[in-house]
């Protein structure tokens, strides 16, 4: 699977959830991450709209899930395991 996260340094909501992004990443080794910045990445084909941060799932190359907005490290993993 692969995780691309949106977020932004002076989005309050992306630093809040920095801690469960790390877990996610300790706990998915296997998995494939991007971290992009909204304000310097080019993320226009992610179709990001104004809420971060943005956790988009893929697998084989296809989005299957979509997380928007400040969720509990529960939260993600729940949909990670819906999609999966």
């Amino acid at each position: 699977m692969k995780i691309v996260r949106i977020s932004a340094i002076w989005c309050t909501s992306c630093i809040i959830t920095n801690k469960d992004y790390q877990t996610l990443k300790e706990n998915h080794p296997d998995f494939e991450y991007i971290d992009l910045d909204y304000d310097t990445d080019d993320i226009d084909k992610y179709n990001p709209g104004n809420i971060l941060p943005i956790i988009i799932m893929y697998k084989n190359d296809q989005e299957v899930g979509r997380i928007i907005g400040e969720k509990k490290y529960k939260d993600i993993e729940e949909k990670i395991s819906e999609v999966m």
